[in-house]
């Protein structure tokens, strides 16, 4: 939110000037702090130098607290800015605003992206399963923040055996929304499920950002693989949406942990949603660096060898189904299959017919190759429609 500040009133002889003295240390300092973050190349160490790399960590990292303050002090002032500029002019000046409407953007993707209010009681009300066996979990990160997880068991036979899918939803709402889907899973694939909250969704403490999801996804897999009663050589990762970006992360840093993973109506990276959803020119060519949630699943699925399950509803009208096609040709993986329901929209492709099917197929096919007799048959490229 935007806070206006009045400037003061200046004889005219030392306007500008003041002006100049005032705007001069915060567009020093943002420079700075720009170039604060390139990787110094290292040179010979001795004592000298690491008391002066000592020194300059420091430095540094007092720089970047003073770029972050005159960024955020640029943000607030910004009317003040285009007020200044319209009377008096400057590049100086047409610079900061550039530089604090960057700074409002960049801070502003965050609520695009993330959505853990939506509905209003999302984050006030998780709903739980009744009549099924399930446990209310709480575990915490590698950074203390307190996640809330949900796990509902397989009861059937052979279910010491059962595998366990770590199922990561979307941008949206919380783990009791997607109830109706899970308990379906765990009924057609006779499976157990952990749903997983993200940091500041549902009951679990925090604020969303793509390092805290990696955060949160890596704490899931090491609590489950603490756990006894679940066979840890049958580890899934689900993933839609967002929750698909996060379980190919997961697996591309982890997979001699992971069996295999199914991804549902993702997306490539967020540079690519972006360039997508706002076509006009400048999107298309921003760099990296101007995204403050990047998501780059199209380079991480090239580190994901493990049986891969690729869900597309060609009906979805938010990503682009040419971005799973896409993410299926990238990925390396000798077993890989796409899946494809004309029907199927961004969040309801599980309510298609074949769905269920598709998914029990792909289980009973990673769960046989392990024997290395079926490894030997397993062809690779076929695609279910």
């Amino acid at each position: 939110m935007l806070q206006y500040v009045d400037l003061p009133l200046i004889s005219s002889k030392y306007k500008c000037l003041n002006c100049f003295l005032f705007l001069f240390p915060i567009f020093i300092s943002i420079h700075l702090g720009s170039f604060a973050g390139f990787t110094w190349s290292k040179k010979s160490v001795t004592s000298t130098m690491e008391k002066s790399w000592m020194l300059w960590t420091f430095v540094k990292r007092w720089l970047l607290a003073l770029a972050s303050w005159s960024w955020s002090l640029c943000r607030i002032c910004l009317l003040p800015l285009i007020v200044t500029f319209h009377l008096y002019g400057g590049i100086m000046l047409l610079i900061l605003i550039f530089v604090s409407i960057a700074g409002i953007l960049y801070k502003f993707q965050d609520v695009l992206l993330y959505f853990p209010e939506q509905p209003s009681s999302s984050r006030l009300y998780v709903p739980m399963p009744t009549g099924i066996p399930h446990e209310n979990i709480f575990i915490k990160t590698k950074d203390g923040v307190l996640l809330n997880l949900i796990l509902l068991r397989y009861t059937g036979d052979n279910a010491a055996y059962s595998p366990t899918i770590i199922y990561f939803h979307g941008n949206a709402g919380n783990i009791g929304h997607r109830l109706p889907n899970a308990l379906l899973m765990l009924v057609n694939l006779k499976v157990n499920l952990i749903l997983v909250d993200y940091r500041g969704y549902g009951k679990s403490e925090g604020e969303a950002s793509e390092e805290g999801l990696y955060l949160d996804s890596e704490a899931v897999l090491d609590y489950v693989m603490t756990r006894s009663d679940l066979d840890k050589t049958k580890i899934f990762l689900f993933g839609r949406s967002l929750g698909g970006a996060v379980a190919i992360h997961l697996a591309s840093e982890n997979s001699h942990r992971i069996s295999a993973i199914v991804v549902e109506n993702t997306f490539l990276s967020i540079p690519y949603m972006a360039s997508t959803l706002f076509s006009f020119f400048p999107m298309r060519y921003l760099p990296l660096w101007c995204y403050k949630n990047k998501f780059l699943s199209y380079r991480k699925i090239s580190q994901c060898r493990m049986p891969s399950l690729f869900i597309s509803g060609l009906s979805d009208q938010l990503i682009p189904p040419v971005m799973m096609k896409q993410l299926y040709e990238l990925s390396p993986a000798r077993t890989k299959r796409l899946a494809i329901f004309p029907d199927g929209t961004h969040n309801d492709t599980w309510q298609c017919q074949g769905y269920f099917t598709a998914l029990e197929q792909f289980i009973k096919e990673v769960i046989k190759s392990h024997s290395p007799e079926e490894m030997a048959k397993t062809s690779s490229n076929v695609t279910i429609i």
